[in-house]
């Protein structure tokens, strides 16, 4: 008899924890799924549950956060294979998972096909980060071997994000211009802001332009 594969899910959006779910059913014919909206009850529900794989959205907004969450997880069985699943990179908050002890780093704007695979891929125990993601982290590390502290790296769709903000496009019309979730535009509005260290689009642009991103 095969043995299910035990998967818990961590988000705190309901439509999300089902679209996830639907992908995992994909993935794992044989498969024991718990889910949760909170970081906290992910803790307590993975020391009973043991599961083989959690998949963490990075905006589960309760305490502990995700990085701290990862640590618990790992500390209550380091057996088990954590993913962040996230609709941007925030790449000071992957950091801070994959150092707490994250397995993997997957963007939900990939393709289902490859989403599929590369939680099979992390279920079994290899190490699976998103290209783009992957990207920005050699960039930083090479920068920071170069003492080029300062220098502000953009992921591919930060940067048409930023060219539109430039145009003066809304999130609205961002959205739709790039066939995106309104939330998700922001989303990616607030990781260029914190990497520009700036509080508004309009700064984000002049202090893009100022560092030749534009």
């Amino acid at each position: 008899m095969t043995v299910p594969v035990k998967v818990l899910v961590v988000d705190d959006h309901p439509v999300a924890r089902r679209g996830v779910a639907s992908l995992l059913a994909e993935a794992f014919p044989v498969l024991e799924l718990r889910e949760t909206g909170t970081t906290a009850e992910a803790i307590t529900i993975a020391a009973r549950f043991q599961p083989n794989l959690v998949v963490l959205d990075l905006r589960t907004p309760d305490p502990p956060g995700p990085a701290a969450t990862c640590a618990a997880l790992k500390e209550r069985n380091r057996h088990s294979h954590i993913v962040i699943l996230t609709a941007f990179a925030e790449m000071d908050l992957i950091r801070q998972c994959l150092a707490a002890g994250a397995d993997g780093v997957l963007l939900k704007d990939a393709e289902p096909d490859d989403l599929i695979t590369r939680l099979r891929h992390v279920a079994e125990g290899t190490r699976v980060i998103d290209p783009r993601v992957a990207q920005t982290l050699a960039v930083d590390m090479v920068s920071s071997l170069r003492g080029e502290t300062d220098q502000v790296v953009l992921s591919a769709r930060e940067r048409q994000v930023l060219d539109l903000l430039a145009e003066g496009c809304s999130n609205r019309q961002i959205a739709e211009r790039l066939f995106l979730a309104e939330t998700t535009v922001k989303g990616h509005v607030a990781a260029l802001l914190e990497k520009l260290g700036v509080d508004s689009r309009l700064q984000a642009v002049v202090r893009a332009t100022q560092r030749g991103l534009l």
